[in-house]
């Protein structure tokens, strides 16, 4: 018998979003079809302040990250996510794996479902077909907006699509070379300007269709003298403008066994929130054979804020009347249906109390 902590909402009550007011209860129903699932608890509540929801439908998201961060698997777990949920029948999933590097077993990561419903964004004669250029990234979502069906849609990566200037400027830059002669002027300007463009003239129909675009963007070293900021991105400053949440990844401590690295403690850094307003930073485990670990980083924050307490090596956990390691506590949750949702439940409440306390204790400014 698992013994838990009186709690003020249920478990379905703890998907709702902390209200902002208390006479305007946002319901289930609406919260799961308001929010796409990253495929953390952790992650959800840090995006949105809900457990069961983390990006917006009908918005944009920009996930920027350093080498084998876990941009890639992030998606692909929203993607999961999405592909068993009745929520989303009717989305569309598409991955436009720009990179074509995406060697990953999807079906053993992440289940048959998500291997048969996750597409590409066009086929030629049967082979998959991926976007080369800015321009074939728009033709392709203008094609799924224009079919007014609902869609997930995830380009990775911004950074592997060139613009076709730029194509047509390297050609007669090269061609000019072979013959001893040069081009004046320089290429690399029009990608910038194109996705300014692009992104103006696709996210209303984002948000008529209630989809959502997930670009994934990789991290650059920031030769800007005027910059404190280490880091920057590709691709100009419509992403940081058009975008509602902008995510900043990188490896934290490898996780090793047998002095071999099986994953990676990945650091998610929340720099733009428009749901919320609130910039909040995650960690979250990540296995190269597994994909998040979202048990594993809901255990290590409820001991990191205190909510759990440590003995001797192993973590109490008193909600559940159970004193163990953190591989036997994961096992316990793991090994009965609704554990994990108790788990989830715990988290979601915790993290609302931390939220409450962050909250100025101050007379309301404006009374109706």
């Amino acid at each position: 018998m698992i013994r838990t902590r009186t709690r003020t909402k249920t478990a379905k009550g703890l998907v709702r979003s902390v209200k902002a007011h208390a006479s305007n209860p946002v319901t289930v129903e609406e919260v799961i079809k308001g929010y796409v699932p990253t495929g953390s608890v952790l992650l959800n509540l840090a995006l949105s302040d809900k457990a069961d929801g983390g990006f917006g439908l009908g918005k944009m998201a920009n996930i920027v990250g350093d080498r084998s961060s876990g941009k890639s698997l992030l998606a692909l777990s929203m993607m999961a996510e999405c592909a068993h949920s009745r929520n989303f029948d009717d989305y569309k999933l598409v991955y436009d794996d720009v990179e074509q590097a995406c060697e990953f077993d999807i079906g053993s990561l992440f289940g048959k479902v998500t291997r048969d419903r996750v597409q590409p964004p066009a086929f030629d004669d049967g082979e998959p077909l991926y976007s080369e250029t800015v321009q074939d990234f728009h033709a392709n979502i203008v094609k799924h907006i224009k079919s007014k069906k609902p869609f997930i849609y995830v380009l990775d990566s911004l950074d592997a699509l060139d613009a076709e200037e730029d194509q047509k400027k390297a050609d007669e830059m090269i061609e000019a070379r072979e013959k001893g002669k040069e081009v004046a002027g320089t290429y690399g300007m029009a990608k910038p300007k194109a996705m300014s463009w692009i992104l103006r003239h696709i996210v209303s129909g984002i948000k008529k269709t209630k989809s959502a675009l997930i670009i994934i963007s990789q991290t650059r070293d920031n030769i800007n003298p005027v910059s404190f900021a280490k880091k920057t991105r590709s691709g100009g400053r419509a992403l940081e403008f058009y975008c509602t949440h902008e995510l900043w990844l990188a490896a934290g401590s490898p996780i090793e066994k047998k002095q071999m690295p099986i994953g990676v403690n990945t650091k998610i850094r929340i720099t733009k929130n428009k749901l919320t307003g609130k910039r909040r930073k995650v960690s979250i485990p990540l296995y190269y054979s597994y994909g998040l670990d979202d048990i594993g980083a809901s255990v290590d924050w409820l001991v990191t804020v205190g909510h759990w307490g440590k003995k001797g090596g192993k973590i109490d956990a008193d909600d559940f009347d159970l004193l163990a390691t953190k591989k036997k506590l994961i096992r316990f949750i793991e090994s009965e249906e609704g554990r994990k949702s108790d788990l989830d439940s715990i988290v979601a409440e915790v993290w609302e109390e931390m939220e409450r306390s962050f909250l100025p204790n101050r007379k309301p400014k404006y009374r109706e």
